[in-house]
């Protein structure tokens, strides 16, 4: 039987295995700020490579948004995302897709908002004691391929005036190495913004549909 900590986001409690946890609880802290002072209330939230779902989690704690859709490829993660849900009361607002990329998320849903702190890593990368000790599933992207096939689905997953916000690490990349598969998906770049104090290793990468605006 698996023995989950909890991540404390106000009044909800998020279960995680040290296994599962990418960085979601620490520096994916930073999107609640990002996500209340770019966008305020958005409706519908999807976090792609979601692992237990901190982010997610924790926009919906914190009031900035009304649903969260979770996807990940890993079922361990799924089986954490359905603890918290069921300890927080959360059926009906919370829900958990095990995919790849959106390749078994029901083909009817949209979102206003996507975000993720997805793998930052491309096999170019020398290995760090961080890696060594990780699986392969939170920090290897070779290529960029698992972003690339993101972006070339995201657009066509977003509802008017939608945005996408992916959490970055200066260490393994810049915001030129997306720029082109953002652009490529319909998609519009709205710029790359530190993810601030504490944080410095960290930006924001924040697309959107041309048309109407969120902000």
């Amino acid at each position: 039987m698996t023995t989950y900590a909890r991540a404390d986001y106000g009044p909800v409690s998020v279960a995680y295995t040290a296994e599962l946890d990418g960085g979601g609880n620490t520096f994916g802290r930073a999107y609640a700020p990002f996500v209340r002072s770019r966008f305020g209330r958005v409706g519908s939230v999807f976090e792609w490579c979601a692992g237990p779902g901190f982010i997610g989690f924790s926009l919906l704690a914190a009031g900035l948004c009304d649903s969260v859709d979770l996807g990940d490829v890993n079922p361990a993660a799924g089986e954490a995302v359905e603890r918290t849900i069921v300890e927080n009361g959360l059926r009906g607002r919370a829900r958990f897709h095990l995919s790849d990329g959106f390749d078994d998320v029901p083909a009817d849903l949209r979102w206003d908002l996507m975000v993720g702190n997805p793998p930052h890593v491309n096999q170019t990368a020398a290995a760090s004691d961080y890696q060594r000790s990780h699986s392969p599933l939170i920090w290897k992207d070779t290529d960029w391929g698992i972003h690339r096939s993101f972006y070339a689905a995201a657009a066509e997953r977003l509802r008017p005036g939608g945005s996408v916000v992916v959490q970055e690490n200066h260490r393994f990349s810049t915001p030129e190495d997306f720029t082109g598969m953002v652009e490529k998906s319909g998609l519009e770049v709205v710029g790359a913004f530190d993810c601030g104090e504490g944080h410095e290793d960290y930006y924001f990468l924040w697309s959107r549909l041309p048309g109407p605006r969120t902000s």
